[in-house]
């Protein structure tokens, strides 16, 4: 189907979503799905991901999968912030293909089930409308009982053509909805009064859509096929050879025309009242119109058509047409169309025609009290996601007639902001405990620009954080923060020049006590320091008196930076936690005048020769205090280089920076690799950038994990999608609480060099996803080589497995492969 996309692709996609704070994606969406949240859920691609994502679209929108494929590009796409820099995000393909990936995993998510609520209601009409109104009610405890005239559920869905939608898109979507509650279907039922319903149902909802066809009301018209009708049974029909018409310039003549094609039509022509660009087809449907070669004729209306009986059936012979004019200035609308009284009428030769210009609803809307109306047969024609929306709205209000509350406000019917109840983004206790504090989750807000001030820490704490570090704070000491000391290396590794707060302690005192008063279940801790001039006497004093206020302030706990990269003291080491006997002694002045019941951590860096002279001297200072919290913070941003522009003439200003994200996760792993055995509580620090590298944190043995760039680069609002992914991972590998995850990587988290499987493997191709741009070609062992079509070939005398070929292929071509035993033999490296 070509609105799913390869792995490559889905990847590509991913990347390019800018996950917006505004997410206009989701507010043009109308059953208020956000992409930019379900991409985010998918990025890291494990088979967790996929149903945490379907669970963001299908809570939302129980037909997620069919919208996949049928949404047009003017609802998210057309919101996209890229689609005035370069070209939207393909958000309808990478909706179609998480939900594929979500279902051929079995993978999809499992909604709560709710306890009966003891009411019925009834639903006229399984197309959108109906199954949207469904899921809602369901969800909340209805029995719903849905009442369809045709022999399957769908409604219009069914008509789509399998170019555009394969059916079993939409069968599956409708068993996804019939496991969220209640829900009984029953098909070939013919009401066409809801109110006779009214003495077994609490209520009825009808949403039974346009389901007959307008008529031209020309002479000869009941020679044509009827739309409805024609892609109902079209199975039946056989246009071999056949020269086609189809009256219309809208989805729904697109969709005859190119049913018409694939049964056989030699020739199939629109003929509408729009020119071509005026018709109002999306891209993908534009699409279709050249890849079927179907002719267009415009300003046209058909007036007659002439057509005999004959034994096997009716069958034209000719159509008499006219041109039409739109008034100069005027904007196209049918009811502006004027006769060309210029133009003469013509005869054209077909062998079929399609009246394809839209339907009416066959229901009579008639108020009555506890029967609601809803979906195409209210709004007109709309998309499959609008009838979606127009249901869940529907459903909104039945449940507060019944429940007697207030209507509920709804501004455009076919916008819904009703989600799923039984939606669970986190299905795992992620409850854990920081020195015998219970928090809500391991995840905190490192000392950084997020969290400078009570402001920023509202902000986090209402966003759904569970604590977090307030950035590093002084007494009485100038502080210097250089303009513009921000640098993005990469978009996901970056680095600043910046080394405390500009904000006096006085003023983070009164804002702990503020935040504690305010948010007492959340993790509100403060960082500071002290002076390291040599003279031990007055730098304790400082030390101690820092200490002393922030307790006296409600602390909930006290971090304390020995490691600032980019501001070094000058010390032995440069950085005070680079020298084991510096960072004693400090830890000392702390601990001995500390408050037994306030933890303290000790914030240390990676870059040192040896992170075990530094750990062993601290546990001899711990072990001093056995009765006092103490733990240490680890493995900070890392010291770097990087260069800009600045007032230097020979060169740029290379400004020492603490990098911190990405780049740096693989420092930080092996530094608390190494930490793991040592028997020593540690907060990680220093590179996630997503739940999995957090996990990876604590599963080599910290306690929480402490973030600061995703916030930066992403908000935070991230939170949710870090606590949804670690719940699920847990969930995925049957962890039932986080310290159950706590070490799962130890006692031994590293394979040793010499443990690694000397067994190669060998590079393969799929051809059909490479794109001959040859750059396989590069391999440094010089193993690959293009064939006469451009595909890459590999020597398995040459390539040792080493699989960079595949790390760099763009298109996702390239996979390694076991090798057979004669690919083994000949393979030589000495």
């Amino acid at each position: 189907m070509r609105n799913l996309l390869t792995d490559a692709q889905l990847q590509t996609e991913f990347a390019r979503c800018e996950y917006c704070e505004e997410k206009p994606c989701k507010e043009a969406c109308p059953v208020d799905c956000s992409p930019a949240d379900f991409i985010m859920a998918a990025k890291r691609g494990l088979p967790q991901d996929f149903m945490r994502s379907a669970a963001i679209i299908m809570g939302s929108n129980p037909l997620g999968g069919v919208c996949g494929f049928v949404c047009p590009d003017y609802h998210c796409m057309k919101a996209c912030v890229h689609r005035t820099f370069d070209n939207a995000v393909s958000i309808p393909p990478v909706q179609a293909t998480i939900i594929k990936k979500a279902k051929e995993s079995g993978k999809m998510p499992e909604f709560t089930k709710p306890e009966p609520n003891g009411k019925k209601i009834a639903v006229l009409g399984a197309g959108p409308a109906g199954l949207g109104a469904a899921s809602v009610l369901a969800q909340k405890g209805y029995q719903v009982d849905i009442f369809e005239t045709e022999s399957k559920p769908g409604g219009m869905c069914n008509l789509i053509p399998d170019e555009r939608l394969d059916k079993s898109v939409l069968h599956s979507d409708i068993e996804f909805l019939r496991t969220l509650g209640n829900i009984e279907i029953y098909t070939d039922v013919h009401l066409y009064n809801p109110e006779v319903l009214l003495d077994e149902y609490d209520s009825v909802i009808a949403a039974t859509g346009l389901d007959k066809e307008y008529r031209l009301n020309i002479k000869g018209e009941d020679y044509a096929y009827p739309w409805i009708s024609f892609l109902k049974y079209h199975k039946k029909v056989n246009f071999k050879g056949m020269k086609v018409a189809v009256v219309g310039g809208g989805a729904v003549a697109l969709d005859v025309a190119v049913t018409a094609k694939l049964r056989g039509a030699s020739n199939v022509e629109m003929i509408c009242l729009e020119k071509f660009n005026e018709m109002p087809l999306t891209e993908a449907e534009r699409y279709l119109i050249l890849k079927h070669g179907i002719e267009i004729t415009g300003r046209t209306k058909v007036d007659s058509i002439n057509g005999v009986s004959k034994p096997d059936g009716k069958k034209i012979k000719s159509i008499i047409t006219s041109k039409v004019v739109l008034p100069e200035k005027e904007k196209f609308h049918p009811s502006k169309i004027k006769a060309d009284k210029k133009a003469n009428p013509q005869t054209r030769q077909f062998d079929a025609i399609i009246i394809a210009i839209g339907s009416r609803s066959s229901l009579e809307l008639k108020k009555k009290k506890s029967v609601f109306f809803t979906g195409d047969m209210v709004n007109g024609p709309t998309t499959v996601v609008e009838a979606v929306a127009a249901g869940k709205n529907c459903a909104a209000e039945v449940d507060a007639y019944i429940n007697n509350q207030p209507k509920p406000v709804i501004k455009k019917k076919v916008k819904s902001r009703v989600i799923l109840d039984g939606k669970n983004m986190v299905p795992v206790s992620l409850e854990t405990d920081f020195f015998g504090r219970k928090i809500l989750s391991p995840f905190i807000l490192s000392a950084a620009p997020p969290s400078d001030g009570y402001e920023q820490m509202k902000k986090a704490y209402e966003a759904g954080w569970a604590g977090g570090v307030m950035k590093t704070a002084f007494d009485n000491v100038d502080i210097h923060i250089p303009s513009e000391y921000m640098f993005a290396v990469t978009k996901t590794t970056y680095g600043n020049c910046d080394n405390v707060s500009g904000h006096p302690l006085e003023r983070v005192c009164s804002e702990i006590k503020q935040l504690v008063s305010e948010y007492p279940d959340r993790l509100t801790m403060a960082s500071t320091g002290g002076p390291v001039t040599g003279n031990d006497e007055e730098d304790k004093k400082v030390w101690v008196s820092n200490t002393i206020k922030l307790e006296n302030a409600g602390a909930m706990g006290i971090e304390y930076s020995l490691s600032c990269p980019q501001g070094g003291d000058g010390t032995k080491g440069d950085i005070v936690s680079q020298d084991a006997e510096l960072t004693a002694k400090i830890i000392d002045w702390v601990m001995e005048a500390s408050n037994p019941d306030i933890p303290k951590l000790f914030k240390l860096t990676a870059a040192v020769t040896a992170i075990y002279p530094i750990i062993f001297a601290i546990k001899e200072v711990f072990a001093k205090y056995p009765n006092k919290k103490a733990g240490v913070t680890l493995a900070n941003t890392f010291p770097a280089l990087s260069f800009r522009q600045g007032k230097k003439e020979k060169w740029e200003e290379g400004i020492v920076i603490g990098l911190s994200g990405e780049g740096v996760i693989p420092i930080s792993n092996l530094t608390l690799a190494n930490v793991s055995g040592m028997g020593i509580t540690v907060s990680g620090n220093g590179g996630p950038m997503d739940y999995k590298a957090a996990a990876d944190f604590l599963a080599l043995g910290v306690k929480t994990v402490q973030f600061c760039t995703i916030v930066m680069k992403h908000g935070y609002g991230i939170i949710d999608e870090l606590h949804s992914g670690l719940s699920y991972l847990m969930k995925e590998r049957g962890i039932n609480s986080v310290s159950e995850l706590i070490r799962r990587a130890l006692p031994n988290p590293i394979t040793g060099f010499m443990e690694l499987t000397p067994t190669k493997k060998i590079s393969a191709v799929n051809e059909s996803l490479c794109e001959h741009c040859g750059n396989c070609t590069r391999c440094p062992y010089l193993a690959i080589e293009l064939n006469n079509k451009q595909i890459p070939q590999t020597d398995a005398s040459k390539c040792i497995g080493c699989s960079i070929c595949v790390q760099k292929c763009f298109a996702g071509a390239l996979y390694m492969r076991e090798r057979t035993p004669e690919e083994m033999s000949v393979l030589n490296e000495a």
